[in-house]
């Protein structure tokens, strides 16, 4: 407010101090030619206000684009994930399942084992193999013992 007070008292100061006004003449091809002139201008004021507005609205839309984007990257590598680790529980469940089977197997072979009143403590089929090789060496024989072979050869 007070920029316009002073405004105006800066415009009537200087009216004042360069006396009277006087009537300005105005020739009329000049007249339309500055009105011409003035909506043409405004009118470009115009479009380019609008387009400074569609573009910020266009940065607006691609931002927020983006960000949906990114959340649906975000939101799809947890779903992948998640099922991966999935996946990863039900191989461990089997996994399970075949070591308690093994387990089983192990228990039945010992149990059949004692029951036939043979005593070996071999922590491995290779600990086996060793211990029938000594007994080959010494000249005696070898306890039967039941191994289980993977295909891997002698170790």
């Amino acid at each position: 407010m007070n920029l316009k007070k002073a405004l105006a008292g800066t415009t009537m100061a200087a009216v004042l101090a360069t006396g009277m006004p006087v009537a300005a003449y105005a020739d009329g091809a000049a007249s339309t030619r500055n009105i011409i002139l003035g909506g043409a201008l405004a009118t470009y004021l115009i479009i380019q206000h609008n387009r400074k507005v569609h573009e910020k609205y266009a940065e607006d839309s691609s931002r927020i684009a983006a960000s949906q984007q990114q959340a649906n990257n975000a939101e799809a590598a947890y779903s992948s994930e998640h099922r991966a680790y999935m996946a990863q529980l039900a191989a461990n469940a089997d996994l399970k399942k075949e070591v308690a089977y093994q387990h089983q197997i192990v228990v039945q072979q010992q149990q059949q084992l004692a029951a036939a009143g043979i005593h070996a403590s071999y922590a491995s089929p290779h600990q086996a193999a060793l211990a029938a090789k000594a007994a080959k060496a010494r000249g005696t024989k070898a306890p039967q013992v039941a191994t289980v072979a993977y295909g891997w050869g002698d170790l």
